[in-house]
């Protein structure tokens, strides 16, 4: 497409499959949501190409993503009763508390199955507080992602297993010393590499805003 197109929301984000040589099969566009459907269009011309006689049909339909065997709509509920996360009362005091629907909700939602050692993490390593007003994400769930998720970088957290910087920047902005200040812990980072992800983070949090303005001043909203 046109690189020096300023909106890409028009941009088609179908895949194309093709094998410009023997045996080398490539597929190209797409996106995340549609993920399955793409292994399965490059696999089947992958046998296709190789002249392969596979035993079965693609069975990835049939299949359940980490965390989604056994996941049921109302778990949230075992979360909320069964675990307990810590909470700061109006002076300011933080104290063990109940863990709320709206946690409970989204780390049900978020990590299925899993969302109990989450919830563990939570209530046995004091990192039940959330990391930004108004919204459930857990202290908790920086950790988890670092131990079971290879999260390496502070921005792989707010931007990939979190999306907060893409809810809202300035909260990102907020959560991002508590952020590094747990990755630094888990990754052993020196004071060198966690003024680093400070820097690299907040950098790529600007970029958001300069985003948002650039789209406000381009003749559509003004």
């Amino acid at each position: 497409m046109d690189p020096t197109a300023k909106n890409t929301e028009s941009i088609s984000r179908d895949h194309v499959v093709f094998e410009d040589h023997p045996g080398l099969v490539t597929i190209t566009g797409g996106k995340w949501t549609t993920y399955r459907s793409m292994a399965e269009d490059a696999v089947n011309a992958a046998i296709k190409s190789g002249k392969l006689t596979p035993i079965n049909g693609c069975i990835t339909s049939n299949l359940r993503i980490v965390g989604g065997e056994g996941w049921d709509p109302a778990s949230f509920t075992i979360l909320s009763q069964q675990y307990m996360r810590m909470k700061v009362t109006h002076r300011g005091k933080v104290v063990p508390g109940v863990m709320d629907t709206a946690a409970a909700k989204h780390l049900s939602h978020a990590y299925g199955t899993l969302a109990e050692r989450v919830a563990a993490i939570a209530q046995n390593e004091n990192l039940g507080k959330r990391l930004a007003h108004g919204y459930p994400f857990l202290e908790a769930e920086v950790a988890y992602c670092a131990r079971h998720e290879y999260c390496e970088s502070a921005i792989d957290f707010i931007a990939r297993r979190s999306r907060l910087a893409f809810l809202d920047t300035d909260a990102a902005g907020r959560a991002l010393p508590r952020v590094i200040q747990i990755l630094a812990a888990e990754h052993k980072w020196d004071k060198s590499r966690q003024k680093e992800e400070m820097q690299k983070a907040k950098g790529f949090l600007e970029t958001f805003k300069s985003s948002k303005n650039a789209q406000f001043f381009d003749g559509k909203h003004n």
